[in-house]
């Protein structure tokens, strides 16, 4: 049996695309994390020793910030956050890296202000993969890079701009590659005009001109053989991926990449190499050369599976690092506490010793315990706090993935089973007697097309985007009244007005979860829903005369009241219910409108 590993090389070459524009930047991030003036550290890290390594950065941040040594603070600082990196404490990086951004800030240090602002974006891209909030920090650091006309700082932030943009906006990443192929122009040396090659051929790969993305490829390897041989081999590999996935020329991508290997010959488990085995075996498939493509398919996987042994045991001493990092910190702690115990016990002595002073030992233990009450209390507030935001998080994320899936199932499912249908029904209208599975097939169509339509309507009503939030609502009353119960629609507003969209579901949803509570709770005949919109203020009413409940019964509310009670106070709006048993409910809900 011959074997056959296209379904692996398609499946490694749907984001290939993907894996050369991370190919493009290993070189920037990795010198971003290898600070070469931190040698101490670097020291520590190579051994593993983070934990060493951090109290030393901690000792040499402290005395550079004392001696005004500013280079040697935002360094280490730099250093310091790599290893938080390295850690994936990405929390404790960040908060250092803001650290120095505001002591940059504060001295107005402008130099070390464009480099930190650098080291933020970056990181928010390449390690969250937020490229909003990288665009932002990337947008100021390159106007004060312009501001103070540090070229090689243009040159990272345009490098980092046409990265974000690349993968979704090809006019803006053309703007960035201009702005950075002007910029190195200046500077002038092979490994940026190599890099600047590089990202031109990306670019004409992405947008689908292969030709253009060859002739500057070309150009980049006139620059790599310049060069060392981390360039070379990675301009041996782009020309085997195009001659693999454009040219269709099998020899010469095999012949590119058998160079990209002898570059490496003790390297068999990075990244680049075992790409470089699946893709010879690949080759070597077409070539019709069974045996090669057998051979280099075992040598990726196990790459691969000695690259993951790998990562895994790393990934258990980063654990244990983390582990040994919490013991040191808490031993400190730990000891800051026991002074903190002697000092208390010195001072209770003292008061004992002098009795005139008991009165005020007293005072100082109410004063105490009242701060430590304030304290409990405001730790209270905080959990609140955080518990409410959580929750609003979580039903805005459910509000946004309702309106994906149903742009999803209204845009692309539905049109494609109505193109499928129309299909079937042409041919049915040239074939008079269609076969019996014809017509079955058009029915199942018809009714996967009607299901995927509910659905999509379900998610997110076509009359709130279409017309707006109160013919919504008005429709949702007369679907939800029945034998048992009817809900009237009360409102002196005009259907037409309109709010902000995300308000108006908003408000939508919260109504919709209300009205459910009544059809599931109250056992109410009758519910009106009130709207009124007096200046810049919405108001909802929601009254049954169901069996109602005891007022008392409030504090201990479900989890739908409780989101809803958050969803409102995050619109700064106020929620109010008024109950009695066996006298109904009313629901009063004002909110502040968004336009």
């Amino acid at each position: 049996m011959r074997f056959n590993p296209r379904y692996f090389f398609a499946l490694k070459y749907d984001l290939k695309i993907y894996l050369l524009l991370l190919l493009l930047f290993n070189g920037f991030c990795f010198g971003f994390y290898q600070n070469p003036k931190s040698d101490s550290i670097a020291l520590y890290v190579e051994k593993n020793h983070y934990n060493k390594a951090l109290l030393f950065a901690n000792k040499t941040i402290a005395s550079s910030l004392k001696n005004k040594n500013h280079q040697k603070y935002y360094d280490t600082s730099i250093a310091k956050s790599a290893i938080y990196f390295k850690l994936h404490e990405n929390d404790k990086a960040f908060k250092v890296l803001f650290d120095a951004l505001f002591i940059a800030e504060k001295q107005k240090l402008a130099s070390y202000k464009i480099e930190i602002l650098l080291k933020i974006a970056w990181s928010y891209s390449a390690v969250l993969e937020n490229n909003d909030t990288a665009r932002k920090y990337t947008s100021i650091g390159r106007k004060l890079a312009v501001l103070n006309n540090d070229v090689n700082a243009q040159v990272s932030f345009d490098r980092l701009s046409f990265k974000i943009h690349s993968a979704t906006n090809s006019d803006s990443a053309f703007y960035y590659l201009k702005a950075l192929e002007k910029n190195i122009k200046k500077i002038k040396t092979n490994k940026l005009f190599c890099e600047l090659q590089n990202n031109y051929f990306v670019y004409y790969t992405l947008v689908s001109k292969p030709y253009l993305a060859k002739k500057h490829l070309d150009s980049s390897y006139f620059y790599a053989k310049k060069l060392t041989k981390k360039e070379l081999a990675t301009a041996y590999g782009n020309l085997g991926y195009h001659y693999l996935t454009v040219e269709k020329n099998y020899k010469k991508g095999e012949q590119h990449y058998l160079k990209q290997l002898q570059l490496y010959p003790n390297d068999t488990t990075s990244n680049a190499v075992t790409d470089s085995y699946l893709n010879l075996s690949y080759a070597y498939e077409q070539l019709e050369d069974y045996k090669n493509a057998n051979i280099y398919l075992n040598k990726y996987i196990n790459g691969t599976e000695a690259r993951y042994n790998q990562e895994l045991n790393n990934n258990i001493k980063d654990i244990e690092t983390k582990y040994s990092i919490e013991k040191v910190e808490n031993q400190y702690k730990a000891k800051q506490q026991l002074l903190e115990d002697k000092q208390s016990k010195k001072t209770k002595i003292f008061f004992i010793f002098i009795a005139v002073l008991v009165l005020f030992i007293i005072l100082f233990y109410f004063f105490y315990q009242n701060t430590k009450l304030k304290q409990k209390n405001k730790l209270q507030d905080i959990e609140s706090h955080i518990q409410q935001n959580i929750i609003n998080a979580t039903i805005d994320g459910q509000e946004n993935e309702r309106k994906k899936i149903a742009s999803v199932l209204h845009d692309n499912i539905s049109a494609l089973l109505s193109s499928a249908g129309l299909q079937l029904s042409a041919f049915v209208a040239t074939h008079p007697n269609p076969y019996e599975e014809i017509s079955k097939t058009r029915s199942i169509l018809k009714e996967a097309h009607d299901k995927v339509r509910g659905l999509s309507h379900e998610l997110l009503p076509t009359l709130l985007a279409k017309f707006g939030l109160f013919y919504a609502l008005q429709d949702l009353c007369e679907k939800n009244s029945n034998s048992l119960i009817k809900f009237e629609y009360v409102s002196k507003v005009p259907h037409s007005k309109r709010f902000q969209e995300d308000f108006e579901m908003k408000i939508y949803f919260i109504v919709t979860e209300l009205l459910n509570n009544v059809l599931k709770h109250s056992k109410a005949s009758k519910a009106k829903l009130f709207i009124h919109v007096p200046s810049n203020e919405l108001i909802i009413q929601i009254e049954d005369n169901g069996i109602g409940f005891d007022d008392k019964s409030i504090s201990s509310e479900g989890f739908g009241l409780t989101q809803i009670r958050a969803r409102i106070s995050s619109m700064k709006g106020t929620l109010q219910i008024n109950s009695k048993p066996e006298s109904g409910t009313t629901i009063t809900i004002k909110l502040p409108i968004q336009e």
